[in-house]
């Protein structure tokens, strides 16, 4: 019934990120945003409204949008809703960014939902997790409660009362009461409705039609899965508190999805420096030495070329201490299979063990493991993966979303994580904009890129003896 949960960071052109994943909605979208600007997007979801799809849209009444030029009405003229909070003298702020669709898919980071923002350093997280969907789907509904009285909609299925039914469907068929099991499939029956229609309503009907057809043992095992899964979201009274929990856990997610990235671009420089050395090391090294033996000859005639000289012998030098280690470090060669099979084992594990999200008392074990699983995954070790992802799946680490409870602990870890967040946004930009990686990106052919530079040594090598 369940799927893994996928993430996934971005970085560049958001906005057609967001369009694309817009116009995959089905039955409903929830957005959340201070300041919604963007024209393109917002004639995006009138369309998507036309077309029957739920579309709600919650954001500031304050001058950012009231003077940008998008007439909200016809969101409600297309059948959907708005609602603009506070009274327009900024007296209110609602800071959200987030959007849900299909209560399957969460779009959450820093990136405004405006035309500015498109020209700013943003990112966004895109999460598959019905669960999670299901968390910023009533804290949806919370936000509306909040500032307009409204109660939470139908729209957004109450699953701590589904999973209280089907504990009790459970009951009746170990008590093999056949009048109490057909009582519960029917309350379940008109419990759930069209418009609550996703994959965790499948998921329901699948647990009725097994009960109907008599095989328990099935039905069993798929509540079972059901009420478990869904156990830990309906645990939290407190709504400042829970809302907090769903910042917390996205922030988590955000950073892995932030390190994934950084891990990739990491390791493609880390990739590229071994072949280079591998291919052209020995003939830098050749061509050094040459440098460093005509500099030293003419410097015996010469005592102007002392000091250079001198600096050549030093860059032959250091270059070939740095040559050795590098030739040391090996990447094993995988097939395109075996490459997506690592990079998808990496992200799983790196979400169980990263440091900054784990609770604090394994923080030391989890950096020790965190290194080891970016070395393994940077040299193509899937055997060491996968060992890695095997034993973290068997529960070693407990994450900060799961063990915070009080507020001031929770206020405390929030803001570590905000900054942690930030800085890696940072330092992604900086690696992205770095001559290395625009130079190494900018690559299409490795092969042609290195017979070219080989060739060009080498000519370069010629002429230098030549020259001796």
């Amino acid at each position: 019934m369940s799927k893994t949960m996928q993430t996934q960071a971005y970085f560049e052109n958001i906005q057609e990120q967001i369009k694309q994943d817009l116009s995959k909605a089905k039955r409903s979208i929830v957005i959340a945003v201070a300041w919604f600007t963007d024209k393109e997007l917002f004639g995006l979801i009138c369309r998507l409204a036309n077309q029957g799809i739920n579309v709600q849209l919650l954001l500031m009444n304050d001058d950012i949008n009231n003077q940008c030029g998008i007439a909200y009405e016809l969101l409600q003229d297309a059948g959907g809703k708005v609602w603009k909070i506070g009274n327009g003298n900024n007296d209110t702020l609602m800071h959200n960014k987030f959007c849900v669709i299909d209560q399957q898919v969460v779009i959450n980071g820093s990136y405004n939902w405006t035309n500015k923002a498109k020209q700013n350093h943003e990112s966004i997280t895109v999460i598959q997790d019905a669960e999670l969907a299901y968390q910023f789907a009533i804290e949806f509904e919370q936000l509306k409660k909040r500032y307009f009285g409204e109660s939470v909609e139908q729209t957004v299925l109450d699953y701590s009362k589904v999973c209280f039914r089907l504990e009790t469907l459970k009951n009746a068929i170990l008590l093999e009461d056949e009048d109490d099991i057909n009582y519960q499939v029917n309350k379940l029956r008109k419990g759930i409705s069209a418009t609550h229609e996703n994959e965790q309503i499948g998921a329901i009907n699948d647990i009725l039609n097994f009960t109907i057809r008599k095989n328990y043992g099935e039905s069993m095992r798929l509540i079972n899965e059901f009420t478990t899964r869904f156990r830990s979201i309906t645990v939290y009274v407190d709504s400042e508190i829970m809302a907090m929990h769903l910042e917390l856990k996205v922030l988590e997610l955000q950073i892995s999805s932030l390190e994934d990235e950084r891990m990739e671009i990491e390791k493609l420089l880390f990739s590229f420096e071994i072949r280079h050395n591998q291919e052209l090391g020995d003939l830098i090294s050749k061509l050094l030495y040459l440098r460093k033996e005509k500099l030293n000859k003419e410097a015996q005639t010469d005592t102007s070329k002392k000091a250079e000289a001198e600096e050549a012998k030093k860059d032959y030098q250091s270059y070939n201490e740095s040559l050795d280690e590098a030739k040391n470090e090996k990447i094993q060669e995988l097939t395109e299979d075996e490459l997506k099979e690592i990079k998808a084992k990496y992200r799983s594990a790196s979400k169980l063990c990263h440091p900054d999200v784990v609770d604090e008392k394994y923080k030391e074990m989890a950096e020790q493991t965190f290194r080891e699983l970016q070395k393994a995954y940077e040299t193509n070790d899937l055997e060491r993966v996968s060992e890695i992802l095997s034993n973290l799946e068997k529960g070693f680490f407990t994450n900060k979303s799961e063990k915070e409870n009080e507020k001031k602990e929770l206020i405390a870890t929030l803001n570590q994580l905000r900054t942690k967040r930030d800085e890696l946004e940072k330092a992604l930009v900086n690696l992205k904009t770095s001559e290395t990686y625009k130079t190494v990106s900018e690559i299409s052919d490795w092969d042609a890129y290195f017979e070219n530079i080989k060739r060009q040594l080498e000519e370069e090598i010629g002429g230098m003896k030549a020259i001796i």
